[in-house]
């Protein structure tokens, strides 16, 4: 009896040091953790940017994230309208995750996204909205649907109106009218 609870405390004491020292690497993260708290944080939050008197976007997100050492922002289950010069909406972006990256001046929504615009409705895991050249690339493949016609690809780049857009290794499900065509 007295061997079984010699070997009982050895395993014991064996697994306490390993419980400890995985304690002390947690802590360790937790402080590489800690010092990238963000600058500003908040909860469904609602930003809308302009241009002098227009409104160019309206974003909102259940939680936001604002670091201002790299000039990144990042927000999650995120929904955004962006506006024509008129004050008419030009599209809408929803997504499950957004980067908005204020050095390259780009909005990155990932997981889910879905675009509408009054030209279709685009689909895709990942796009990258260029707001210097009103550009969104859709990246690890993409659908885009007009009217009763389904556009598949492997990406696409595409205005934000959806209305000009190239798409590499497109297949589609539709109907095929010969005068839009020109071979």
């Amino acid at each position: 009896m007295k061997k079984v609870c010699k070997n009982f405390l050895i395993i014991l004491s064996l697994s306490s040091i390993f419980l400890f020292s995985c304690t002390g690497k947690d802590e360790a993260s937790n402080r590489l953790i800690i010092s990238e708290i963000p600058d500003e944080q908040a909860d469904s939050i609602k930003i809308i940017s302009t241009t002098e008197d227009v409104i160019d976007y309206e974003l909102t997100a259940v939680h936001y994230y604002k670091y201002y050492k790299t000039k990144q922002t990042f927000a999650d289950t995120v929904f955004v309208t962006f506006f024509n010069e008129d004050s008419s909406v030009k599209s809408t972006l929803e997504c499950n995750k957004a980067k908005v990256d204020d050095t390259k001046n780009t909005l990155t929504g990932i997981g889910d996204v879905v675009v509408v615009s009054e030209n279709g409705i685009m689909k895709a895991p990942l796009i990258v909205i260029d707001k210097n050249s009103n550009t969104l690339n859709a990246k690890n493949g993409v659908v885009l649907i007009r009217e009763d016609n389904i556009l598949k690809g492997e990406e696409m780049e595409s205005d934000m109106d959806l209305d000009r857009v190239v798409i590499t290794k497109v297949s589609a499900e539709g109907k095929l009218n010969k005068d839009e065509v020109s071979w």
